[in-house]
């Protein structure tokens, strides 16, 4: 691999792919809109392509020479606000991808990885990990994220099938540094250390280090198969479980309260008409609730076996994350010291 494109490099796993790209010695290419923010990768020596993801001239010119192109970019908003938010987020994640991918085919490249999600998959009713099989269907999926990028990955498969060199990359939650905008997974640490969480759901979430999810989207590109799916995951944990290391970590107390699901839902909808009132976000989306209802859990291990997924331990992980945000001044220190953010750390398995 001596020259990558990468789209959404403004964004968390995007910055984070290109960072783990520079490391290898490979030339960046990266596509940026028009007055985008840069922080996610200030400093670093990429060539900027201005345009978006249905500008065609500005996709060849950002593809031209580029033997691997990875499609990170995406509307990733939860809680759309109107017409214009639900049209614009199928602009993005189904006719952006569809466009990205198939200029990338079109160019030549030898690889095309197509960053999907995991919530594109169905929770199994015995409450076992989903794998790569469990796609659901898209009757089944309300929340217009979701819909969205099933239809991306449609068309990435469609593509693989019609011979395009397509991998797709299903990330479930990374969290680690420069989160600068934050994500919603991002928050949950950053809440926390900003004594923002009084109470929790009983629920689960799978976390992944945002450098591991990175480096599984470069081992996709160099071993997954064409037309494969592959959850980059690591760990299944319960909300408490995670805010109980967190708790470890930083001196800072675990939230006590668990709140009913049907406190967390009317919670949602009152934020949700307050939003409408103020014009911002809400601060408790409702389709996020609703997603959350059940635990997210998934097993990664085809990434394992086929891709050599690194992996490492979730505790270094969110010490990482937080000592970040702290560094940067998004939180104060807390009781407990974090040490270094970028400080070198042995993962479960070394990266290919």
């Amino acid at each position: 691999m001596k020259l990558a494109f990468v789209t959404g490099a403004s964004g968390f796993i995007g910055s984070a792919v290109v960072r783990e790209l520079l490391a290898d010695g490979v030339a960046v290419r990266v596509l940026m809109r028009k007055g985008a923010d840069h922080k996610a990768i200030d400093g670093l020596d990429v060539e900027v392509v201005e345009g978006d993801l249905l500008d065609a001239a500005a996709l060849a010119r950002g593809l031209v020479g580029s033997d691997v192109c990875f499609h990170v970019a995406g509307m990733n908003a939860i809680s759309l606000r109107g017409r214009g938010d639900v049209r614009r987020i199928y602009e993005a994640n189904e006719r952006g991808a569809a466009m990205v991918l198939r200029t990338a085919a079109e160019a030549g490249c030898e690889r095309i990885v197509h960053t999907s999600t995991i919530a594109v998959l169905s929770q199994r009713p015995d409450g076992t990990p989903s794998n790569e099989n469990d796609l659901a269907q898209l009757d089944e999926l309300t929340v217009h994220y979701q819909r969205s990028k099933w239809l991306g990955e449609k068309k990435a498969l469609e593509l693989a099938a019609g011979g395009a060199p397509v991998v797709i990359a299903s990330p479930s939650a990374p969290m680690g540094p420069f989160d600068v905008k934050p994500t919603p997974t991002g928050r949950v640490v950053l809440d926390f250390l900003l004594g923002k969480m009084p109470g929790y759901m009983e629920t689960g979430l799978n976390v992944i280090d945002v450098a591991d999810c990175a480096r599984g989207h470069i081992c996709a590109a160099q071993k997954g198969k064409v037309g494969e799916r592959y959850i980059l995951s690591h760990d299944n944990l319960r909300i408490i479980e995670i805010f109980k290391m967190l708790a470890d970590l930083t001196g800072l107390p675990a939230p006590k309260f668990k709140v009913p699901k049907t406190v967390a839902i009317m919670a949602a909808a009152a934020s949700e008409l307050k939003a409408r009132f103020t014009g911002r976000a809400p601060v408790i989306p409702l389709a996020g609730v609703r997603m959350a209802l059940k635990p997210m859990w998934y097993d990664n291990a085809r990434a394992l076996s086929e891709l050599g997924l690194p992996t490492r331990p979730v505790r270094e992980t969110l010490r990482r994350a937080a000592a970040w945000f702290v560094e940067h001044e998004y939180a104060p220190p807390p009781p407990q010291k974090l040490g270094g953010w970028d400080a070198p750390q042995a993962p479960d398995s070394a990266p290919l």
